[in-house]
């Protein structure tokens, strides 16, 4: 299990304070926090979920954009309410603003960030560390096509480097999210978007963390006054993984779906805040099903 939310809308926040500050040579910033759990119902090899709290911190100029954020994600077992990492996963982003006006926005955002792991052997003793570097090269694009309707998304390179066979991760991946979105009137949108993120070697020898996940992503927001309600849905077009790579070379099939709702309100001070929340049920071809629940909260002040 891993955050995809979170990454995308810290994203989204540094490129609409991006293109807000393209209007003027004021500096403008973002700071906030969130705080997520993603569990699986009943005892797992995860320990019964994830809890990750982030912080983040971007700021603004003409078209410029630099986005500080530190992570921790890692295992949690409620018994004994231990994480299989610290608070020590940063990451430094910079968005450059190449088009900026009514019709069309265009930017572009290099990015590094450290994935910190301390692993543990079944008695809790310590079992050593790992840290894994990820570059990022992210294009990101809307496209006004009428009063009512537009295209944007987004689309990532990534990189890793260092100690990728004691984190299982593969050294490349692709990841993007990109569609249409309907404005229906003041009240109701309506966007769809195709996602896709798979994980790959670039070395032919080596199939360590190799994983395809793609979808089908809805979203229906509802603008009342201060407060934004959007229902969304992920339905699973194609999904397989190879974690085990080093105990069994085939690679395991998946089918998940998700419903979600997340809530979002503007004090208009420049504090605003979000609560969400989504189920998923996960078909795994190769094991049981499973039922997963994802839930977060947020806060966010700029100024």
């Amino acid at each position: 299990m891993k955050k995809i939310l979170q990454g995308s809308c810290l994203i989204l926040a540094a490129g609409a304070i991006g293109a807000q500050a393209s209007e003027d040579s004021n500096w403008h910033y973002n700071i906030g926090a969130m705080y997520e759990i993603e569990n699986v119902e009943g005892q797992a090899d995860d320990k019964d979920g994830l809890y990750e709290p982030s912080i983040y911190f971007n700021a603004s100029k003409g078209d410029w954009t630099i986005a500080l954020a530190m992570y921790q994600e890692g295992a949690a077992d409620y018994s004994n309410f231990t994480r299989g990492t610290y608070f020590n996963r940063p990451e430094l982003e910079i968005r450059y603003q190449a088009i900026g006006n009514d019709d069309v926005t265009l930017g572009f955002t290099g990015g590094v960030r450290n994935y910190g792991f301390h692993f543990k052997n079944d008695n809790g003793s310590n079992a050593g560390t790992a840290d894994t570097q990820r570059y990022k090269f992210q294009p990101d694009w809307k496209i006004k096509i009428n009063e009512d309707w537009s295209f944007g998304g987004w689309l990532a390179y990534y990189r890793f480097i260092n100690d990728l066979d004691k984190t299982g991760y593969s050294d490349s991946r692709v990841e993007t999210e990109t569609g249409v979105t309907w404005k229906i009137d003041d009240t109701f949108s309506l966007r769809t978007n195709y996602y896709l993120e798979r994980g790959f070697n670039s070395d032919s020898d080596k199939n360590n963390g190799e994983f395809s996940t793609q979808e089908m992503r809805i979203y229906l927001p509802i603008s009342l006054g201060n407060t934004t309600l959007t229902p969304y849905t992920r339905l699973g077009l194609d999904r397989w993984t190879n974690w085990d790579w080093s105990e069994d070379v085939d690679r395991e099939d998946h089918s998940y779906n998700r419903l979600g709702m997340l809530y979002a309100y503007d004090f208009n001070n420049g504090l605003s805040m979000t609560l969400e929340y989504a189920y998923e049920w996960q078909n795994h071809h190769d094991a049981a099903d499973d039922k997963f629940h994802y839930a977060g909260i947020g806060v966010n002040y700029s100024f």
